[in-house]
């Protein structure tokens, strides 16, 4: 009981001892009252942006039945190759898409979002209400390695720029009678022109920052909150805080744009590929068909053969089923060879390779794919630099030679697989042929070339119908990516929030007077201690 009232009595002393500095803990807290008003007077009101798109399988419309054309279906659906449907849609991938540095560095160049505007001595980035603007071309973007910052002053008849390089300690000055004007520098053209504004008013200073396509890139991946919206559904859900409204609304929009036309740029290229892959392989097949048909023609005509079907019913009913799987089998790996012989092409090294797998095959994981999309990055590199002096162009030729190995691979594996079904249908075949003694050898070439001629029509019909599911694929008009909500701003601001400033009050309160008085404590003890060693 005694214990616990020397308890009491020390707590209430502490809390005495406390309340004795009440003018130490007034006066930080007007302090703290003072830090906190600043706080929501001059933090930037902060809104958040929010859009959401759904992404649609492209191919949803050509996998249906309806497509199919006669007796082509079910020898399609056999080999697999019953429509473009690539499957259920991966949504990772399709964020990695949205948050990859390449379409984030497309969209910051068309917005200009690579120089950042502000007044001197003042820390808010200017978006639209602007005086002035900074250009530079897109190879000098790319090629950026450091940050350039230029302060600028304009007034009637003078311009003054002045550069630094802060990692490179470079400095430069450059003067001009008015705007538009172009700083050449050794690392490239920057043009400063001035908006609408800055021509109503030419008499002012900015402050700009051009930093590297890929670092503005880099820092937007942190800021943006690109996630599904759940693992049951295709929507992704775009957020970010700004204190600038429009500019976060444009970066949205315009990279669901970019998306799109991304995506459809791949798949009209590829179409047009496949389209010219398909019809010199449908000309081939019908000029090898043509043969066929005059060799039967010619064979029964010195035969004298009218009707070997009627003559040979038992038989052809007893081996109906093994000849349509031997049909399919070499039906499938004659279209297997014509990707090889395209692969193995050397002026098709760098051509996208038409894809006549099965729809299981067709994933966009797979090597064909990946190498198919690997060639459109590098002509997309080419065409953007003009040539190939990009230093991006390097990398993603190594990444094609790698990938094309896969290709020769995954295509040898599926023709050895093909040939093996092959091998044993022809054994089987060939089981069932030694019990056909008695049918002339005359009947058995016939049934060879009827073979020969309904492999031929197979392949055609395969050819015909994947060449109309492209053309019917390009006609397409619908957006990958569907916008469901476009880039909206909350109503409500995000920051400065005034329950963070009175939680702030209270804890800077509490720790500035309790550090205080402690630390003051302890120091008078120190210096009685040191007192009493001395005496």
């Amino acid at each position: 009981m005694e214990r616990k009232d020397d308890e009491t009595i020390g707590l209430k002393t502490i809390l005495v001892n406390y309340l004795l500095h009440w003018k130490l803990i007034l006066g930080v807290g007007i302090f703290t009252v003072i830090l906190a008003i600043l706080y929501l007077l001059l933090y930037p009101k902060t809104f958040e942006t929010m859009a959401r798109v759904q992404i649609q399988d492209e191919n949803s419309l050509l996998s249906s039945g309806s497509l199919a054309l006669g007796e082509a279906a079910g020898l399609m659906k056999s080999f697999g190759l019953g429509g473009l449907s690539s499957g259920s849609i991966v949504i990772d991938d399709e964020i990695a898409t949205f948050t990859s540095n390449s379409i984030l560095s497309e969209m910051i160049y068309k917005l200009g979002l690579y120089a950042e505007y502000t007044k001197p001595y003042s820390f808010y980035r200017l978006y639209k209400e602007k005086p002035l603007v900074v250009t530079a071309d897109s190879t000098t973007l790319y090629n950026l390695d450091y940050v350039i910052k230029f302060a600028v002053s304009v007034s009637p008849g003078k311009v003054n720029i002045k550069a630094k390089i802060k990692t490179e300690n470079w400095k430069g000055s450059f003067q001009f009678n008015e705007l538009p004007a172009v700083v050449k520098m050794e690392q490239g053209e920057f043009i400063f022109d001035h908006t609408d504004m800055g021509r109503a008013n030419p008499d002012y200073k900015m402050n700009v920052t051009v930093r590297p396509l890929n670092a503005v890139a880099d820092d937007l991946v942190e800021e943006f909150t690109i996630e599904e919206l759940s693992k049951t559904s295709n929507v992704i859900e775009f957020l970010a805080s700004d204190y600038e409204k429009q500019r976060t609304k444009d970066m949205f929009n315009l990279l669901i744009v970019l998306y799109n036309e991304r995506a459809k740029e791949y798949k009209n290229e590829l179409g047009a590929r496949s389209m010219v892959f398909l019809d010199e392989r449908i000309n081939n097949i019908l000029s090898d068909l043509a043969k066929v048909e005059l060799d039967i023609e010619d064979y029964k005509s010195k035969n004298r053969i009218t009707m070997v079907e009627s003559d040979v019913q038992y038989y052809v009913e007893y081996m109906k089923d093994l000849q349509m799987k031997l049909i399919e089998a070499e039906a499938q790996s004659h279209v297997i060879k014509l990707m090889d012989a395209f692969v193995k092409d050397t002026a098709n090294q760098y051509k996208i390779i038409p894809s006549l797998f099965t729809s299981g095959q067709e994933s966009e994981n797979n090597p064909l794919a990946l190498y198919n999309q690997a060639l459109l990055e590098r002509e997309r590199l080419i065409r953007n630099s003009s040539g190939m002096d990009n230093p991006l162009i390097g990398p993603v030729t190594l990444q094609i030679e790698k990938l094309r190995e896969g290709v020769h691979q995954m295509i040898n594996n599926s023709y050895q697989s093909a040939q093996l079904v092959i091998k044993e249908l022809k054994d089987k075949e060939a089981s069932l042929f030694s019990r056909m003694g008695e049918v002339p050898a005359q009947e058995r070439v016939y049934i060879n070339y009827k073979r020969q001629q309904e492999i031929l029509q197979g392949i055609y019909l395969i050819l015909l119908q994947k060449r109309e599911e492209t053309v019917l694929a390009l006609a397409q008009s619908k957006e990958k990516a569907k916008i469901i909500d476009p880039a909206f701003t909350m109503p409500r601001p995000v920051a400065p929030r005034k329950l963070y400033a009175a939680i702030g009050i209270v804890l800077l309160t509490l720790v500035i007077t309790v550090g205080w008085i402690y630390g003051k404590e302890q120091l008078n003890d120190l210096i009685r201690e040191f007192q009493r060693v001395k005496k």
